[in-house]
Protein backbone atom coordinates (compact mmCIF):
# COMPACT_ATOMS: atom_id res chain seq x y z
CA UNK A 1 0.00 0.00 0.00
CA UNK A 2 1.72 3.11 -1.21
CA UNK A 3 -0.48 5.48 0.78
CA UNK A 4 2.11 5.95 3.48
CA UNK A 5 4.97 8.20 2.43
CA UNK A 6 7.75 7.99 4.94
CA UNK A 7 10.21 10.25 3.24
CA UNK A 8 10.07 12.01 -0.10
CA UNK A 9 13.21 13.64 -1.47
CA UNK A 10 15.07 13.60 1.87
CA UNK A 11 18.40 15.31 2.31
CA UNK A 12 17.90 18.54 0.35
CA UNK A 13 21.23 20.02 -0.68
CA UNK A 14 22.82 22.37 1.82
CA UNK A 15 22.50 26.04 1.01
CA UNK A 16 26.24 26.45 0.92
CA UNK A 17 26.71 23.82 -1.77
CA UNK A 18 27.39 24.94 -5.32
CA UNK A 19 24.36 24.58 -7.62
CA UNK A 20 26.12 22.32 -10.09
CA UNK A 21 27.35 19.99 -7.33
CA UNK A 22 23.88 19.83 -5.82
CA UNK A 23 22.32 18.90 -9.14
CA UNK A 24 24.82 16.06 -9.54
CA UNK A 25 23.66 14.33 -6.38
CA UNK A 26 21.46 11.40 -7.17
CA UNK A 27 18.39 10.13 -5.35
CA UNK A 28 18.31 6.61 -3.91
CA UNK A 29 14.78 5.30 -4.47
CA UNK A 30 13.21 2.65 -2.24
CA UNK A 31 9.87 0.95 -1.72
CA UNK A 32 8.58 -1.87 0.44
CA UNK A 33 8.08 -2.93 4.05
CA UNK A 34 6.91 -0.38 6.61
CA UNK A 35 9.25 -1.44 9.48
CA UNK A 36 12.31 -1.42 7.21
CA UNK A 37 11.24 1.88 5.65
CA UNK A 38 10.77 3.60 9.00
CA UNK A 39 14.16 2.40 10.23
CA UNK A 40 15.82 3.45 6.96
CA UNK A 41 14.32 6.94 7.22
CA UNK A 42 15.89 7.36 10.66
CA UNK A 43 19.23 6.05 9.43
CA UNK A 44 19.12 8.37 6.40
CA UNK A 45 18.70 11.38 8.69
CA UNK A 46 21.89 10.57 10.58
CA UNK A 47 23.73 9.56 7.42
CA UNK A 48 23.09 13.10 6.15
CA UNK A 49 25.12 14.48 9.03
CA UNK A 50 27.86 11.87 8.89
CA UNK A 51 29.19 11.90 5.31
CA UNK A 52 30.12 14.46 2.71
CA UNK A 53 27.81 14.95 -0.25
CA UNK A 54 25.07 12.52 0.84
CA UNK A 55 22.46 11.49 -1.72
CA UNK A 56 18.78 12.27 -1.48
CA UNK A 57 16.38 9.50 -0.48
CA UNK A 58 12.86 8.72 -1.68
CA UNK A 59 11.10 6.07 0.43
CA UNK A 60 7.56 4.79 -0.12
CA UNK A 61 5.64 1.78 1.19
CA UNK A 62 3.76 -1.06 -0.40
CA UNK A 63 4.92 -4.08 1.62
CA UNK A 64 7.81 -6.48 1.12
CA UNK A 65 6.28 -8.08 -1.96
CA UNK A 66 5.88 -4.74 -3.68
CA UNK A 67 9.43 -3.66 -2.83
CA UNK A 68 10.91 -6.88 -4.20
CA UNK A 69 8.85 -6.61 -7.38
CA UNK A 70 9.81 -2.95 -7.83
CA UNK A 71 13.55 -3.57 -7.55
CA UNK A 72 13.35 -6.59 -9.87
CA UNK A 73 11.64 -4.41 -12.51
CA UNK A 74 14.14 -1.58 -12.07
CA UNK A 75 11.57 0.85 -10.67
CA UNK A 76 13.58 1.47 -7.47
CA UNK A 77 17.18 1.05 -6.39
CA UNK A 78 16.30 -0.81 -3.17
CA UNK A 79 13.42 -3.06 -2.18
CA UNK A 80 12.73 -2.82 1.54
CA UNK A 81 12.15 -6.33 2.88
CA UNK A 82 11.02 -7.72 6.22
CA UNK A 83 11.50 -11.41 5.42
CA UNK A 84 14.15 -13.58 3.76
CA UNK A 85 14.08 -14.08 0.02
CA UNK A 86 11.93 -17.02 -1.08
CA UNK A 87 12.22 -19.41 -4.04
CA UNK A 88 9.23 -17.70 -5.67
CA UNK A 89 10.96 -14.29 -5.69
CA UNK A 90 12.56 -13.10 -8.96
CA UNK A 91 16.06 -14.50 -9.61
CA UNK A 92 19.26 -12.50 -9.32
CA UNK A 93 18.29 -10.48 -6.23
CA UNK A 94 20.64 -9.85 -3.32
CA UNK A 95 19.47 -9.57 0.32
CA UNK A 96 21.55 -7.29 2.59
CA UNK A 97 20.30 -7.30 6.21
CA UNK A 98 20.50 -4.04 8.17
CA UNK A 99 18.84 -5.26 11.39
CA UNK A 100 17.36 -8.33 13.03
CA UNK A 101 13.79 -8.11 14.25
CA UNK A 102 11.07 -10.54 15.24
CA UNK A 103 7.39 -11.19 14.74
CA UNK A 104 5.66 -11.12 18.13
CA UNK A 105 2.29 -12.55 19.05
CA UNK A 106 0.37 -9.76 20.78
CA UNK A 107 -2.78 -9.00 22.73
CA UNK A 108 -4.35 -5.91 24.22
CA UNK A 109 -2.73 -4.80 27.48
CA UNK A 110 -6.05 -5.43 29.24
CA UNK A 111 -5.66 -9.11 28.31
CA UNK A 112 -2.09 -9.98 29.41
CA UNK A 113 -2.02 -13.57 28.21
CA UNK A 114 0.82 -15.45 29.95
CA UNK A 115 1.73 -17.44 26.85
CA UNK A 116 0.74 -19.39 23.77
CA UNK A 117 2.02 -22.68 22.44
CA UNK A 118 2.21 -24.09 18.94
CA UNK A 119 -0.96 -26.17 19.27
CA UNK A 120 -2.94 -23.11 20.34
CA UNK A 121 -1.69 -20.93 17.47
CA UNK A 122 -2.46 -23.69 14.99
CA UNK A 123 -5.87 -24.15 16.56
CA UNK A 124 -6.60 -20.45 16.07
CA UNK A 125 -5.50 -20.53 12.42
CA UNK A 126 -7.49 -23.71 11.78
CA UNK A 127 -10.62 -22.07 13.14
CA UNK A 128 -10.85 -24.44 16.12
CA UNK A 129 -10.04 -21.88 18.82
CA UNK A 130 -12.52 -19.05 18.47
CA UNK A 131 -13.23 -18.01 22.07
CA UNK A 132 -10.98 -16.75 24.84
CA UNK A 133 -12.57 -19.35 27.12
CA UNK A 134 -10.58 -21.96 25.16
CA UNK A 135 -7.22 -20.39 26.04
CA UNK A 136 -5.94 -20.81 29.62
CA UNK A 137 -4.74 -17.64 31.30
CA UNK A 138 -7.25 -15.25 29.75
CA UNK A 139 -10.04 -13.84 31.89
CA UNK A 140 -12.08 -12.97 28.81
CA UNK A 141 -15.13 -14.96 27.73
CA UNK A 142 -15.86 -13.35 24.36
CA UNK A 143 -14.78 -14.27 20.83
CA UNK A 144 -11.14 -13.88 19.77
CA UNK A 145 -10.78 -10.91 17.42
CA UNK A 146 -8.01 -12.19 15.15
CA UNK A 147 -5.96 -9.70 13.13
CA UNK A 148 -3.09 -10.04 10.67
CA UNK A 149 -1.28 -8.56 7.69
CA UNK A 150 -2.12 -8.82 4.00
CA UNK A 151 -0.31 -11.16 1.62
CA UNK A 152 2.22 -8.53 0.48
CA UNK A 153 3.65 -8.14 4.00
CA UNK A 154 6.78 -9.94 5.10
CA UNK A 155 5.32 -10.32 8.59
CA UNK A 156 2.55 -12.56 7.29
CA UNK A 157 5.08 -14.81 5.55
CA UNK A 158 7.15 -15.11 8.74
CA UNK A 159 4.07 -15.82 10.88
CA UNK A 160 2.88 -18.62 8.60
CA UNK A 161 6.33 -20.18 8.16
CA UNK A 162 7.32 -20.13 11.83
CA UNK A 163 4.15 -20.57 13.85
CA UNK A 164 1.86 -22.58 11.56
CA UNK A 165 2.30 -26.21 10.49
CA UNK A 166 2.18 -26.95 6.76
CA UNK A 167 -0.65 -29.40 7.39
CA UNK A 168 -2.79 -26.85 9.24
CA UNK A 169 -5.71 -25.59 7.14
CA UNK A 170 -6.00 -21.80 7.17
CA UNK A 171 -9.66 -21.64 8.09
CA UNK A 172 -9.82 -18.56 10.29
CA UNK A 173 -10.77 -15.17 8.87
CA UNK A 174 -8.68 -12.50 10.59
CA UNK A 175 -9.16 -8.81 10.00
CA UNK A 176 -6.47 -8.17 7.39
CA UNK A 177 -4.60 -4.86 7.43
CA UNK A 178 -1.85 -3.42 5.23
CA UNK A 179 0.72 -2.14 7.74
CA UNK A 180 2.15 -2.99 11.14
CA UNK A 181 0.97 0.38 12.46
CA UNK A 182 -2.62 -0.49 11.55
CA UNK A 183 -2.34 -3.87 13.26
CA UNK A 184 -0.92 -2.19 16.36
CA UNK A 185 -3.76 0.32 16.46
CA UNK A 186 -6.37 -2.40 16.05
CA UNK A 187 -4.97 -4.50 18.91
CA UNK A 188 -4.56 -1.42 21.11
CA UNK A 189 -8.19 -0.42 20.56
CA UNK A 190 -9.71 -3.93 20.68
CA UNK A 191 -9.60 -5.70 24.08
CA UNK A 192 -10.38 -9.11 22.53
CA UNK A 193 -7.73 -8.86 19.79
CA UNK A 194 -5.01 -11.43 19.09
CA UNK A 195 -2.51 -10.96 16.29
CA UNK A 196 1.13 -10.80 15.24
CA UNK A 197 3.27 -7.73 14.78
CA UNK A 198 6.84 -6.49 14.36
CA UNK A 199 8.85 -6.14 17.58
CA UNK A 200 9.13 -2.35 17.27
CA UNK A 201 5.35 -1.92 17.37
CA UNK A 202 4.69 -3.76 20.64
CA UNK A 203 5.25 -0.81 22.99
CA UNK A 204 1.53 -0.16 23.57
CA UNK A 205 0.59 -3.85 23.48
CA UNK A 206 1.19 -7.05 25.44
CA UNK A 207 3.75 -9.25 23.62
CA UNK A 208 2.76 -12.87 24.33
CA UNK A 209 5.56 -15.36 25.07
CA UNK A 210 5.63 -18.28 22.64
CA UNK A 211 6.47 -21.72 24.01
CA UNK A 212 7.72 -19.95 27.13
CA UNK A 213 10.08 -17.59 25.27
CA UNK A 214 9.33 -13.84 25.30
CA UNK A 215 9.66 -11.77 22.13
CA UNK A 216 12.40 -9.27 23.06
CA UNK A 217 15.60 -7.84 21.63
CA UNK A 218 17.53 -10.06 24.06
CA UNK A 219 15.92 -13.32 22.89
CA UNK A 220 16.22 -12.28 19.25
CA UNK A 221 19.89 -11.46 19.75
CA UNK A 222 20.45 -14.80 21.51
CA UNK A 223 18.56 -16.71 18.82
CA UNK A 224 16.20 -18.33 21.35
CA UNK A 225 13.05 -16.70 19.97
CA UNK A 226 12.02 -18.61 16.84
CA UNK A 227 10.31 -15.88 14.80
CA UNK A 228 13.43 -13.86 14.07
CA UNK A 229 13.54 -12.04 10.75
CA UNK A 230 15.97 -9.78 8.90
CA UNK A 231 15.05 -6.25 7.91
CA UNK A 232 16.94 -5.87 4.68
CA UNK A 233 17.79 -4.04 1.51
CA UNK A 234 17.09 -6.05 -1.64
CA UNK A 235 19.08 -5.09 -4.72
CA UNK A 236 19.35 -6.39 -8.26
CA UNK A 237 22.72 -8.06 -7.84
CA UNK A 238 25.42 -6.76 -5.52
CA UNK A 239 24.89 -3.29 -4.02
CA UNK A 240 26.76 -0.67 -6.01
CA UNK A 241 27.61 3.02 -5.88
CA UNK A 242 25.66 5.15 -3.41
CA UNK A 243 23.63 2.16 -2.23
CA UNK A 244 26.79 0.25 -1.31
CA UNK A 245 28.19 3.33 0.43
CA UNK A 246 25.02 3.76 2.52
CA UNK A 247 24.89 0.06 3.41
CA UNK A 248 28.54 0.04 4.54
CA UNK A 249 27.89 3.06 6.76
CA UNK A 250 24.87 1.33 8.36
CA UNK A 251 26.93 -1.74 9.19
CA UNK A 252 30.12 0.01 10.34
CA UNK A 253 29.01 3.25 11.97
CA UNK A 254 28.57 3.44 15.75
CA UNK A 255 25.87 6.03 15.16
CA UNK A 256 23.96 3.67 12.88
CA UNK A 257 24.25 0.82 15.39
CA UNK A 258 22.82 3.06 18.12
CA UNK A 259 19.88 4.01 15.88
CA UNK A 260 19.15 0.36 15.06
CA UNK A 261 19.55 -0.74 18.71
CA UNK A 262 16.75 1.55 19.87
CA UNK A 263 14.29 -0.90 18.27
CA UNK A 264 16.12 -3.91 16.88
CA UNK A 265 19.33 -5.91 16.93
CA UNK A 266 22.11 -4.35 14.82
CA UNK A 267 23.81 -6.26 12.02
CA UNK A 268 27.49 -5.41 12.23
CA UNK A 269 29.09 -7.66 9.62
CA UNK A 270 30.63 -5.34 7.00
CA UNK A 271 29.23 -5.53 3.49
CA UNK A 272 31.64 -6.47 0.72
Amino acid sequence: MRAWLVVAALLIAAAAAAPDASAARRTITMSGATPTGNLTADLAYFYRHSVRRPPRFSIVGGGTGTGIADVARGIVDIGLASRPLEPTDPPGLRLSPIAMSGICLATNRANPLPGLNRAQVNGQVAGLLTSWTQIPGSARTDAIASVGLDERAGGRSVFLSVFVDLTTPIAYTPRTLATAAQVRDYIRETPAALGYIDLAYTGDLHPVPYEGVPCTRATIRAGTYPARRPLSFVTDGRPRGEVRRFLRWIRRSKTARRVVATRYVPVTTPGR
